[in-house]
């Protein structure tokens, strides 16, 4: 017998043996009717505790004062942008009054202090120019800051700072006492921004003028 005509014996009878589990001819398991959803009553609010004891876990975070952010879904602080718009409209108050005539140059600092931290900025003072530093923090926050601008190469020279009695609103260079460098070249300086009480969000900018 040749292997074509065996092949052609044996495929009736596979597909004989293959019949019995795809057409069974026991009947289908009885079907189990789903337990009835409860009606809103006394019986839902049984069922109902554990649904709202997690959503109250959930909704926990934003109970805590924390935001949730609709882009990416990350847990930010609510007070973020509010507390640089507060900076924002100190600095600029404190701008007119300690640095009339001057311009901001550069970005804005901000940082947030524990009491007796420090923020080290590098600020180049330029050539024919004359600059005044202000930095100041919300009210309730840091309650004394104190600024030092401290002179290359190896910082640890003041350069200016600013008064004791300051407060919350530090200067360097206030009103017509600038800083105006003498140098023909542009400097940088270490400006070291310490909390000297309270703590909390501080922000730092820094106004220029050509001479």
């Amino acid at each position: 017998m040749n292997h074509a005509r065996l092949t052609t014996l044996l495929v009736p009878f596979g597909f004989a043996l293959l019949l019995p589990l795809a057409c069974s001819k026991k009947p289908p398991p009885p079907v189990v009717p789903a337990a009835p959803v409860a009606e809103a009553g006394a019986d839902a609010d049984t069922d109902a505790a554990p649904l709202a004891a997690f959503d109250a876990a959930v909704m926990m975070p934003m109970d805590a004062g924390v935001a949730m952010t609709p882009e990416a879904g990350a847990l930010v602080p609510p007070d973020v942008g509010a507390s640089e718009a507060v900076l924002s409209l100190a600095l600029d108050k404190l701008g007119k009054t300690a640095a009339p005539g001057m311009t901001v140059e550069g970005e804005q600092g901000r940082t947030t202090l524990q009491e007796g931290g420090h923020f080290p900025m590098l600020i180049t003072l330029q050539p024919n120019r004359c600059y005044t530093i202000v930095a100041t923090s919300p009210p309730g926050n840091v309650t004394k800051l104190d600024l030092k601008l401290l002179a290359p190469p190896f910082f640890n020279v003041a350069a200016g700072q600013s008064g004791a009695k300051d407060g919350a609103s530090p200067v360097i260079g206030r009103g017509k006492a600038h800083l105006c460098p003498f140098l023909p070249l542009p400097i940088a300086y270490k400006l070291d921004v310490a909390a000297t009480k309270g703590s909390g969000p501080v922000g730092v900018r820094v106004y220029a003028k050509n001479k």
